[in-house]
């Protein structure tokens, strides 16, 4: 059984440890310690953007000036290393990196088997009773504070199910897909979350969360309104285009010499007409 210990996140900053170079633990579990503990909204520019519970938005080259390290490119490689792993999933679309940690609930998660929040609460009284000094420390343990969201039912009935990383299955509904058929006009929502299901099913590492799911499809939506929905458009046919002075002088050489060769066309006859009166064809 694994053991739990909490870990302020001022630790990152503290005057105590000297400013050197992250390890790759200590660069995961930065991206812990700086995951919103709840749902919030990170201001990009002119927009407002949501940010769930266990996800940050954040520059490559702010993770690499905070992690001391010396290239953006080990920072491209890491995540994608975290990733490979499903330990987190990204997204750039914004001009920063959504990064979102996957089972952000269970490393928050303060309770143990042994321990309920109530024991835990009783027990924090115990250790402060004797003493006047305030504990500041409680406000930052984001452990207890950071719930599993619930599982509503769906308002509409489900068109498809799409599997999670974790095995779960994410129903999408007929209202779903009725938001994305108006948001994507050029595609074929159904015949999409189709293809996706397929996808999923046949690359069960490149699965996303549950919370990821959604982001997920609209980002595959996305490209394929950019490629035009997959639709084949028939294009109208142009008119010939007129022939040149020169090509025309050329058809009409062509066609003369045509006519001295094998004379004038038969109306009535499509192939060549032959002079029988010339020879005798018959046989000795």
């Amino acid at each position: 059984m694994s053991r739990w210990i909490r870990v302020q996140t001022s630790i990152f900053d503290h005057e105590v440890f000297a400013a050197e170079p992250f390890s790759e633990r200590e660069a995961w579990l930065w991206l812990i310690s700086k995951a919103a503990w709840k749902d919030t909204v990170h201001r990009i520019g002119a927009s407002v953007m949501p940010v769930p519970a266990g996800s940050l938005f954040v520059t490559i080259r702010e993770m690499q000036a905070a992690w001391k390290w010396t290239s953006t490119r080990r920072v491209h490689k890491f995540l994608e290393l975290l990733s490979s792993q499903n330990m987190i999933e990204t997204s750039s679309e914004t001009g920063k990196t959504l990064v979102n940690v996957c089972n952000y609930s269970k490393y928050q998660n303060a309770e143990t088997h042994s321990e309920t929040t109530e024991g835990a609460e009783a027990k924090q009284k115990r250790n402060t009773k004797d003493t006047s000094t305030p504990d500041t420390n409680i406000s930052s343990l984001r452990s207890d504070v950071c719930p599993e969201p619930e599982k509503s039912a769906p308002a509409s009935p489900t068109v498809i199910e799409l599997p999670t990383v974790n095995g779960d299955m994410i129903p999408l509904t007929e209202a779903d897909v009725a938001e994305w058929s108006e948001a994507f006009p050029a595609v074929n929502v159904r015949q999409q979350l189709a293809a996706m299901r397929s996808w999923l099913n046949a690359n069960p590492k490149n699965r996303k969360t549950s919370k990821g799911m959604k982001r997920f499809v609209v980002s595959w939506l996305t490209r394929d309104q950019d490629r035009g929905g997959g639709r084949q458009h028939p294009q109208a046919q142009s008119p010939p285009r007129p022939q040149s002075p020169s090509m025309q002088r050329h058809h009409d050489i062509h066609a003369r010499l045509k006519r001295e060769l094998y004379g004038e066309p038969d109306e009535q006859f499509a192939g060549q007409t032959v002079d029988l009166a010339a020879g005798d064809f018959r046989s000795h």
